[in-house]
């Protein structure tokens, strides 16, 4: 009999599919969304300061058709993540610019208004002497202003993190525009994590894994530049810190960071087990323990940073990631074991498959070791097929190895892997560095205020005292005052800090 005739060793099976499913499963989030109720325009609310600059009033058309594509795709039957990330794309620098103008120009940045106008009639009537006297009387008009209604920039938008009992949206209102800049990014961020899910489902593991670290890369740009500055200055968002939405606080989104590198590490163990042949299985059992490590990283920064949205949180989400962690963690046993078997490690080797057979149990309490239960209509119902098969392969496999062990090998079978033996993680790591694009600020005016007052606000913010153009984003670097302790320090750390000064608040 030749060797391609000859039967596969029960001792050396291929790793079933099933692995590959419960190695790669993820969430899908709902993106945040804008209240529909919204009416909101940047062109109205900057009419007066902008009307008389053709390319201030261009830019405020154009941000309010980004942000009115984006509202038409929410109510859009089917959400393309794909356009919807695009849009926002095309809005983020829009928006950023519009806030950039304001800071640089806060004197001539003003939101139209308008009167409520107060009329009184006064009325001196004479007292009468007699029939035959005439009856004098005199009326008197007066008209002030009576309140100014301010056109307000109000943004209000719903969670996509948070889960919405409710049929009725949970919507939080802000006049910031940081807030609409923090939420549009984190509406990107989960855009893109779920063209990754699409990836994923069509089995293109590579494609999914960049998405998710883009995804990843927007949430850390979040949680480690934008959001850090901006809090630091907001007494009003300090105050409201529970009632404000998941996606504008510090410790989501750095946790979220975490939990989008985990799933781009998913993916990338994903392409290693559709590839034909052996894997690497160490390498492949080291990258499932850093998953792990990284479920476990989100749980605990949620816990310790943002417990109050940890507990707004979809409870089938999280019924998901104890699943997760559970299952990495038994999957890397598995391939370890799988590792030391080929090695010639036997006796060790059978310790740790029946580690991942304990793991891959059914826990008999909410805080014990195993897979939380899967019930029939349950977030993890969809994975019971593969929990199952996942099940028997490692029964038989443990089965078989057992046998060899006894009529073969009689190597020692520890109660434990030895601490020699144990896999150390690899954590990837992987973020696509998110870049929020920086353009030079808009011009304002106001009428009624001169020229040389324009000239004067401009000279302060290192602008051209010459046209009523704001300063260039270069320019402001190199002129603004602010900055003038900081000169001999290279220009990087110049931008950074430029760049923090101008999404503080």
């Amino acid at each position: 009999m030749s060797d391609i005739d000859a039967p596969p060793d029960a001792s050396e099976p291929a790793h079933p599919d099933s692995i590959l499913r419960l190695s790669s499963a993820v969430h899908r989030f709902r993106i945040p969304y804008i209240n529909p109720a919204d009416q909101l325009s940047y062109e109205e609310s900057f009419k007066t300061c902008s009307s008389s600059h053709r390319n201030t009033t261009l830019a405020m058309q154009q941000a309010d058709l980004r942000r009115d594509e984006i509202k038409q795709a929410f109510a859009a039957g089917h959400l393309s993540h794909a356009t919807m990330a695009e849009t926002l794309k095309e809005y983020l620098p829009l928006i950023n610019q519009i806030l950039t103008s304001c800071k640089f120009q806060p004197e001539v940045a003003q939101l139209d208004s308008e009167f409520v106008w107060c009329v009184v009639i006064s009325v001196a009537v004479s007292s009468p002497l007699s029939r035959a006297n005439t009856i004098y009387s005199l009326m008197h008009l007066q008209i002030y202003p009576l309140q100014q209604l301010i056109e307000k920039l109000l943004f209000s938008w719903a969670s996509g993190i948070e889960h919405n009992k409710g049929k009725k949206s949970n919507y939080f209102n802000s006049e910031a525009l940081m807030f609409e800049l923090v939420m549009s990014i984190a509406t990107y961020a989960l855009s893109e994590s779920n063209i990754g899910c699409d990836s994923c489902i069509n089995g293109e593991f590579p494609q999914a894994s960049r998405q998710f670290s883009k995804a990843a890369g927007a949430f850390k740009y979040l949680g480690d530049e934008l959001l850090p500055s901006w809090m630091a200055k907001s007494q009003q968002h300090a105050k409201m810190d529970k009632d404000a939405l998941a996606e504008t606080r510090v410790g989501v989104c750095v946790a979220f960071t975490s939990l989008h590198m985990a799933m781009a590490q998913q993916m990338a163990v994903g392409t290693i087990l559709v590839k034909p042949g052996v894997p690497n299985y160490a390498l492949v059992g080291k990258l499932c323990l850093g998953t792990a490590e990284e479920c476990e990283s989100f749980v605990n920064t949620l816990r310790s940073k943002s417990a109050v949205h940890m507990s707004r949180m979809d409870p089938s989400f999280l019924t998901l990631i104890t699943f997760e962690i559970n299952v990495q963690r038994a999957l890397s046993l598995y391939f370890l074991a799988r590792s030391l078997w080929t090695s010639g490690e036997h006796g060790v080797a059978i310790s740790a498959l029946s580690e991942a057979t304990v793991a891959m149990r059914t826990r008999t309490s909410p805080t014990g070791r195993g897979l939380p239960e899967i019930e029939p209509n349950g977030p993890l119902a969809s994975l019971t097929s593969e929990v199952i098969e996942f099940r028997r392969h490692i029964a038989t496999l443990l089965n078989s190895w057992e046998k060899d062990n006894s009529l073969v090998y009689f190597e020692k079978v520890p109660p434990s892997v030895p601490a020699n033996n144990a896999l150390k993680a690899i954590q990837l790591k992987k973020v696509a560095e998110f870049c929020l694009e920086m353009k030079d600020p808009l011009p304002f005016s106001v009428p009624g205020i001169g020229v040389d007052d324009t000239a004067c606000t401009l000279s302060a913010t290192g602008g051209n005292t010459e046209s009523d153009a704001p300063p260039s984003y270069d320019q402001a670097m190199i002129n603004d005052s602010r900055l003038q302790p900081a000169r001999e320090r290279s220009d990087s750390d110049l931008a950074r800090e430029l760049h923090a000064k101008l999404n503080s608040e």
